[in-house]
């Protein structure tokens, strides 16, 4: 109990009163001894001073000193005091006999000097005479004007020292009473002083546990209940606070979360301290497992320990590209260190930017501008050397100059074909292309470019099998370019079958779409080209492409053309044993659905 706040509190108290209690209990035992004793010193002098004066009467009356005894016994008795009567020397003339010792009664020079001119002296102190402490009272008797003796009272010290033991007594037992009331009372003050503060120290532990809804009841307007008062506003104060830091970082935590730029700070040793998802991701490690980690521990990027260490060292910002380890990923690091308020570095923090698409980009762009410069070179090409053989004269067979005239027709028409396809598919990616949707019926448009391909299928030598339902959903599409679509991917298997092949063309209705597929039994397309097969320029045997005239752009068109529709394209091969090319469109709903070509609002791409 001493080490709590009530067991100081009711300790002190007690302490105070007993120590308080004991120095007033000495303090008023001495005085009232020194009362008591000057009491009974008064007492003796009156009583020896009236004694005295009916001494001086008998000796005035002609009697001596040793007459006097006759009168002592029954004054000493009636007083219960021993007296004595001595002469100038000090020797005892009468009342002697009740008094133990010597007859010679001796005192301090002092004293019989001032006994001897008139003067009452008393003393108290041991008597060997009495064996025991005494208080003595000396008169002076005169006769006919002269100090002829001195008339000596004695009481015990004893007699008083009872009395004042007694006194004692009842202050101490008072003081027993005062120290037994003084504990209640300071039982219930360190209570009422103690209790809020215990209660204090509760509530703070539960604030520690972030439990803000108690509150201190404040029960008294003194000092603790105005601190009662402003800790309660503390904790609703510091409740406000921590729901707005808690808010903020929730709010950081969710930018952080979902940027697509990963974001790792780290200490002024390098360790990782923090790192959103999206740097987790990049580095190939789970959200928590990159805490703690050291820069030199993330083999996904070794070298990014150099730049954050640079930065560290020199306090300024750095920017650095990094390829990570599988080589398909780029990122782009600014790496700022974190100073305090003097400037001093204690960490540092990156932002990676994946710019993995911008080099992607970049690279297709390159292509882009290789493919198209060889697209336009290899006819132009063919066109001047055929031009200048002419011009030359070199050329005068006119069967042979026909056939260098239908050639260089062939490669203008080439060169048109790949203008007009990308100019095209400029303007469908530009976005600025709007087409009118209508209710498109794939029966009538499959069979419509069959049609137009007859000249083709013809000379390959090539039979088309349509396998449309009839009850098939009509497509809500532009019907132009869902022709176009057909036309490509037609095409396309008309190049690439061998002849007296058989292409398929397929329709089948799944909820609320229409699948359109189109089958050759072709020389297939090997695995690791599929991903690409829809990209501009891209050909699985480019040789062979070439020699059959095509531009690279029809299945970019027919991806382009499709997802403008809101739909969605597919391909399927196998290496010898053809391919089947595919695109979903949405249907149009049963109960709005009438007739073919009828208007539904437009597309934009």
């Amino acid at each position: 109990m001493s080490r709590s706040l009530f067991g100081k509190l009711l300790t002190s108290y007690l302490v105070v009163a007993l120590l308080t209690l004991l120095a007033v209990g000495i303090v008023m035992s001495q005085l009232f001894a020194s009362y008591y004793y000057s009491v009974r010193e008064r007492q003796l002098i009156q009583r020896g001073k009236a004694i005295g004066e009916l001494m001086e009467s008998h000796l005035e009356n002609g009697e001596t000193l040793a007459s006097l005894d006759s009168v002592l016994g029954p004054l000493a008795y009636a007083q219960n005091v021993r007296m004595a009567v001595v002469d100038r020397r000090g020797f005892i003339l009468a009342g002697g006999a009740r008094l133990p010792g010597p007859p010679h009664l001796q005192f301090e020079t002092e004293e019989n000097r001032r006994i001897l001119q008139g003067e009452v002296v008393s003393r108290r102190d041991y008597n060997p005479r009495f064996n025991q402490v005494v208080l003595s009272v000396a008169v002076p008797l005169k006769a006919r004007g002269q100090v002829v003796g001195g008339l000596l009272l004695f009481t015990p010290v004893a007699d008083i020292a009872a009395t004042v033991s007694a006194v004692e007594r009842i202050i101490v037992y008072a003081a027993g009473i005062a120290i037994l009331v003084s504990a209640v009372l300071g039982y219930f003050f360190s209570r009422s002083i103690s209790r809020p503060i215990k209660e204090m120290s509760r509530i703070t532990l539960e604030m520690s546990k972030g439990n803000f809804e108690q509150k201190i009841q404040v029960t008294s307007q003194d000092e603790l209940g105005e601190l009662a008062h402003r800790f309660n506003h503390l904790s609703d104060a510091l409740q406000e606070t921590i729901s707005t830091l808690h808010q903020e970082k929730l709010r950081i935590e969710n930018i952080l979360s979902n940027m697509s730029e990963g974001v790792v700070a780290t200490d002024d040793r390098g360790k990782l301290i923090l790192a959103n998802p999206a740097a987790a991701r990049m580095l190939r490690y789970q959200d928590t497992g990159l805490l703690g980690l050291s820069l030199k521990d993330l083999s996904a990027c070794p070298g990014m320990a150099e730049i954050f260490g640079s930065v560290l060292e020199s306090g300024r910002e750095e920017a650095a590209e990094y390829k990570l380890g599988d080589g398909k990923t780029f990122v782009l690091v600014h790496v700022a260190p974190l100073k305090e308020t003097d400037g001093k570095v204690y960490g540092a923090v990156g932002v990676f930017q994946d710019i993995t698409e911008l080099r992607q980009l970049e690279q297709l762009r390159r292509d882009l501008v290789a493919n198209v410069s060889h697209e336009l070179r290899t006819p132009l090409t063919s066109i001047q050397g055929f031009l200048e053989a002419m011009m030359d004269g070199v050329i005068s067979d006119e069967s042979v100059r026909n056939q260098y005239l239908e050639l260089m027709h062939r490669e203008t028409l080439r060169l048109n074909r790949l203008i007009h396809d990308l100019l095209d598919l400029a303007l469908m990616e530009s976005g600025k292309v709007s087409w009118d949707l209508n209710t498109v019926d794939a029966s009538e448009v499959a069979a419509r470019v069959v049609s137009k391909l007859t000249p083709q299928l013809q000379e390959h030598k090539l039979r088309v099998e349509r396998d449309i339902p009839e009850d098939l959903p009509l497509i809500l599409a532009n019907e132009d370019r869902v022709e176009q679509v057909l036309i490509n991917l037609l095409g396309n298997a008309v190049q690439f079958s061998q002849p007296g092949g058989v292409i398929a063309i397929r329709a089948r209705s799944s909820g609320n779409e229409v699948t359109v597929s189109v089958q050759d039994h072709g020389p297939g397309i090997p695995a690791e080209d599929l991903p690409y097969i829809w990209e501009r320029f891209h050909r699985v045997d480019k040789s062979r492409a070439r020699a059959l005239g095509g531009t690279g752009l029809g299945l970019a068109i027919v991806k382009q053309i499709v997802a403008s529709h809101g739909g969605r394209v597919a391909v399927e091969s196998e290496p010898g044993k053809g391919s089947t090319f595919s695109f979903t469109l949405p249907a149009v709903p049963p109960d709005e659905a009438g007739g073919t070509g009828e208007a539904y609002g437009a597309a934009r791409c």
